[in-house]
């Protein structure tokens, strides 16, 4: 962490209750000396930066880029990536920096959502743009999203659902609005009811609130079903025909989850596309063997899945 604090009012997030709203930076010197000492001392080759708001002064995040870059070290960064601030010579900063992963905290795919459920200062338009420049300039993206926001409703997850096919991300993380201790989203929660006494904030998984307008069930089902469909029924690489990079984020499903049957189907479809008819033969018999489990059954009839191999 090379900063402490944000300045955003973020109604799912607690860290401004350790770390305050106000800004504090280490020095870039001060950044560059350590990150020199971790590599020559310890030999790390790759730094993981954990700032809540990271691009809070852009003029430092392209003097710690250029560290980055100087020091030839491998770079990630889990969050603090405001998007409005990844402007086109930004994020050709962190390209020639050498870094081919970025996440995006897209959050919602309802700007309604976004303006009053998570007070989140972003037009999807921005996400749009950033999820393009990436694309372009040959960065990998994963955006996160979360679902089951308090005052969130039924007709917005489904707006979601829809917008959030125009982002041309790579690969989604759909998550379940996790009420943490400390965050506004908490408070609400709790004095509303919507939780029990004993939550805590979960592993985002865990579909743990209950409104008036939805149950935990249902956010938990709706959870798996964007899941499906944004990244294997609209998978945007197979769209844009990347079958490569579409054929890696299945892959890796597999690698977790060998009888995942959409991973299976979706895989044999890249590898038909890419003529490698050894390996489509293999992944459309492991989608035929797993496609007969009555779960996936359900979400193949659910999501009118149109098998074609």
């Amino acid at each position: 962490m090379t900063s402490r604090g944000c300045p955003f009012l973020c109604t799912f997030c607690a860290s401004h209750k350790t770390h305050g709203r106000k800004m504090r930076y280490h020095s870039v010197e001060r950044v560059e000396e350590d990150l020199t000492k971790l590599k020559d001392n310890f030999g790390a080759k790759t730094v993981i930066f954990q700032d809540d708001h990271l691009m809070g002064n852009k003029e430092r995040v392209y003097q710690l880029l250029s560290i980055v870059k100087k020091l030839k070290l491998g770079s990630i960064y889990q969050n603090g990536l405001t998007l409005f601030a990844l402007d086109r010579p930004m994020l050709e900063a962190f390209y020639k920096a050498g870094v081919r992963n970025l996440v995006l905290p897209v959050e919602s795919g309802s700007e309604k959502v976004l303006k009053l459920q998570m007070k989140k200062p972003l037009k999807l338009e921005i996400s749009e743009r950033v999820a393009k420049d990436c694309r372009e300039l040959g960065i990998y993206t994963n955006s996160n999203v979360m679902i089951g926001m308090p005052g969130e409703n039924k007709e917005d997850i489904e707006d979601a659902r829809h917008n959030l096919r125009k982002i041309k991300t790579n690969w989604y993380n759909i998550s379940c609005a996790s009420p943490l201790v400390g965050s506004e989203m908490y408070d609400l929660a709790h004095s509303n009811g919507y939780i029990t006494d004993t939550t805590r904030g979960s592993d985002f998984h865990k579909a743990v609130i209950e409104t008036e307008d939805f149950s935990s069930d249902y956010i938990q089902k709706m959870q798996y079903i964007l899941n499906l469909e944004l990244n294997f029924i609209y998978n945007n690489d197979i769209e844009l025909g990347n079958y490569e990079i579409a054929l890696k984020g299945f892959n890796n499903v597999i690698s977790v989850r060998p009888d995942h049957a959409f991973a299976h189907y979706f895989s044999s479809i890249c590898y038909k596309k890419l003529g490698d008819f050894k390996n489509y033969e293999v992944s459309k018999d492991e989608f035929s063997v797993h496609s007969k489990a009555p779960f996936w059954k359900y979400y193949i009839k659910y999501l009118d899945l149109n098998i074609n191999l």
